[in-house]
């Protein structure tokens, strides 16, 4: 008698169902195996190239790049003379009019300055009339020895003339001198006095700078000093500007002495900004920076509104490059035609500027021209060969056509290949303006697979 008779026969019928399940497996990996290895590759030459209509429409060429929102026109005054403050009478997001009072320091030590030059003005007044009198003096005293001087006089005796000389030293000076000494004393005196009125003046301005104006119409966007705290002296002057523009500001009535452009925020005691007037500021490389210039049109959107386009002006391009990790750069500056309500600065923007345009065209999809060198090449549908096309504006899908193809031909995308479904039909009249809707590729959905979505299979291997 065997060992297997030995064994119990529900143990003979479970290693027979073992037996059975490891021979599907072998079967099952067999049969994956020849599917992969000797099958995908019949089906994968299959495949064929998806298919565009060469259509007639615009192509517009532009260059793009992002930035942020920013205010045109900017201000942070200051106090320029120095005191304790006493009131705020702003508030954040208060909307305020040029001229418009903003807060005040004590002005009691301005005042006591202002009396104090009235009275040095008063005694230099004082010194120039008494100087003037002197030299009034000075001047009659000549006279009156020049005329001496011009009558005859018989000829002295030698004590006469030791005599003559004895008055004379005793005077000290000769009449000449004297009114020369009188000339350069008064203008001493009228020095002092022009001084004088310059620090009455001065004064007088430090008095009116203890209330603290708006040098601009706009917003108030943060305070940056308080009751109590002392404003002034250090900082000395305001600060306004424009955004991008590099335009100097103007400095605020009564508060401050001169102005700079403005360069950072929270110098002065607050910090206003033009919120009706915004501009997107955005720096291109070298290599797109020459193909824009002043006045062009161009499209921004915000990443806080992706579904909004809005429309702007190129209005300087900055002619100093700025260099980052070797790229180089150039900042441009552009002002937007109507300001959303929803907008605020700081937000990222993104903006196109459109260099070139294309009415009423042929076009292709870009990504169907094979270009080497100056030689451009498109594949012809149906296995028609390939066909050399002359190009004129190239946007960022479409590319115009100007000789080599018929508005109807139909050609092959280079992107990849799709199975059985049909092929992206362009849009009459919609060139350089987005998709070719239908069944297609990529940007052109419809049928294929892979990086193509829609009905059919295939590997799209491209070739």
């Amino acid at each position: 008698m065997t060992k297997a008779s030995l064994l119990p026969r529900h143990k003979l019928r479970g290693l027979s169902m073992l037996n059975v399940a490891l021979v599907a497996i072998v079967l099952a990996i067999a049969t994956a195996a020849y599917l992969l290895f000797f099958r995908g590759e019949p089906e994968a030459a299959g495949t064929t190239r998806p298919t565009v209509t060469v259509a007639r429409g615009d192509v517009t060429a532009g260059v793009s790049s992002s930035g942020t929102l920013q205010s045109s026109q900017t201000a942070s005054p200051q106090f320029a003379t120095s005191g304790t403050v006493t009131a705020v009478l702003v508030k954040v997001g208060q909307v305020v009019a040029k001229g418009a009072a903003i807060a005040r320091i004590d002005p009691a030590a301005a005042e006591r300055e202002v009396r104090i030059a009235e009275q040095n003005q008063i005694a230099a007044a004082n010194s120039v009339t008494a100087a003037q009198e002197t030299l009034d003096d000075a001047e009659d005293a000549k006279q009156a020895a020049d005329e001496a001087a011009a009558e005859p006089t018989p000829t002295p005796t030698p004590g006469e003339q030791a005599q003559a000389q004895a008055q004379s030293q005793s005077q000290g000076q000769s009449p000449e001198v004297a009114v020369s000494n009188a000339e350069a004393s008064l203008a001493r005196a009228k020095a002092d006095k022009e001084q004088a009125d310059q620090n009455l003046e001065a004064a007088q301005s430090d008095v009116t700078n203890t209330t603290l104006k708006a040098p601009i119409a706009g917003t108030i966007t943060a305070i940056n000093g308080s009751v109590g705290s002392v404003a002034g002296g250090s900082s000395g002057s305001g600060s306004t500007g424009s955004t991008g523009t590099g335009a100097t500001g103007q400095g605020s009535t009564g508060g401050s002495s001169s102005t700079t452009t403005s360069s950072a925020a929270g110098t002065g005691f607050v910090d206003i900004s033009d919120l009706k007037t915004l501009q997107v500021v955005a720096s291109f490389p070298e290599a797109d920076a020459v193909k824009i210039k002043t006045k062009q049109a161009a499209t921004v959107t915000l990443n806080a509104e992706p579904g909004s386009t809005l429309t702007a002006t190129l209005t300087s391009v900055s002619p100093t490059p700025t260099t980052t990790n070797g790229v180089v750069s150039y900042s441009a500056t552009f002002t937007l035609a109507k300001v959303p309500a929803s907008a605020r600065i700081g937000q990222t923007a993104n903006v196109t500027v459109q260099t070139a345009k294309a009415t009423n065209v042929l076009y292709v999809p870009t990504t169907s021209i094979v270009t080497s060198g100056t030689t451009h090449t498109v594949t012809m549908a149906n296995g028609a060969g390939s066909r050399e096309v002359q190009i004129g504006v190239q946007g960022g899908s479409f590319t115009q056509i100007t000789s080599g193809l018929d508005e109807g031909d139909q050609i092959e995308l280079i992107q990849g290949a799709i199975g059985t479904g049909g092929a992206g039909q362009g849009r009459t009249g919609a060139g350089g303006t987005g998709q070719f809707p239908g069944g297609g590729t990529g940007q052109f959905p419809g049928g294929g697979t892979g990086q193509f979505p829609g009905a059919g299979t295939g590997a799209n291997r491209g070739r």
